[in-house]
């Protein structure tokens, strides 16, 4: 648990100059993260039917990421609403896991987070073509929020196609190009890292399954190592923000 202790007061550092105000494309980059988990959490618990297990990891996500909700009523609105949209479809539906329409709830969440994805992605835009995002938020920082996106977003793509023969897309993105993207995206930034070679080998392992059809997939040992893999994206990038701050 060193790891985490010490990733937490990185973030506690750098944001100390700003408590009362989160760089916008922090908040936003966070928001994304955790939309991606929700979407993960809830297809993982309809794949495997309400199991205890993912019950209980569909609720931990909901109230892990509640602080993050919270903060964004103020800032973004809209986006807060529209979260919570999901949030009361989840609580009004997943009941609904243990009959036969069960695949219908991915699809059916998957449209109301399609809209949320596209009011962040809105204002990460604006943020950025009217050069609002201010010096406090780290080169580092941004490259691990930003790896952290690409990895939810495709976790959830595929665990979505596992637990619906509909399926699920982000802006009409394919799980190859988003499989792509990530792939790039750490093979570009981590290679000089501690710890690169190992999460290659993890991510190339849970590639292969993400890229094979649905039937042909191993979706509890994929999530299960995906979790690793947050882990060690966690791990790589705690060393660099140590670096950067002198600790």
């Amino acid at each position: 648990m060193q790891w985490f202790i010490l990733f937490t007061l990185c973030f506690a550092t750098f944001n100390a100059n700003s408590k009362t105000q989160e760089n916008s494309l922090e908040q936003l980059l966070n928001i994304e993260i955790a939309a991606y988990q929700l979407s993960s959490a809830f297809s993982a618990y309809v794949l495997f039917t309400g199991s205890s297990k993912f019950s209980q990891k569909l609720e931990n996500v909901i109230e892990m990421n509640g602080p993050i909700l919270t903060n964004a009523h103020s800032s973004y609105p809209a986006i807060s609403e529209q979260w919570q949209v999901s949030l009361d479809f989840i609580e009004n539906n997943k009941a609904l896991v243990f009959d036969d329409a069960d695949h219908r709830l991915v699809v059916s969440l998957a449209s109301a987070q399609n809209v949320l994805y596209q009011m962040i992605d809105d204002k990460k835009q604006f943020i950025k073509q009217n050069n609002l995002q201010t010096s406090s938020l780290l080169p580092a920082l941004e490259e691990y929020l930003n790896t952290r996106v690409s990895f939810e977003r495709v976790v959830a793509q595929y665990i979505a196609n596992a637990a619906s023969s509909s399926g699920f897309a982000h802006s009409d993105i394919s799980i190859e190009d988003n499989v792509s993207r990530f792939t790039s995206r750490i093979e570009n930034n981590t290679h000089n890292y501690a710890g690169s070679r190992r999460l290659n080998l993890k991510w190339n392992f849970v590639k292969k399954n993400m890229l094979k059809n649905p039937g042909q997939t191993s979706p509890f040992i994929t999530l299960h190592t995906a979790t690793v893999i947050r882990d060690m994206l966690q791990n790589i990038y705690t060393r660099e923000f140590v670096t950067l701050s002198n600790f």
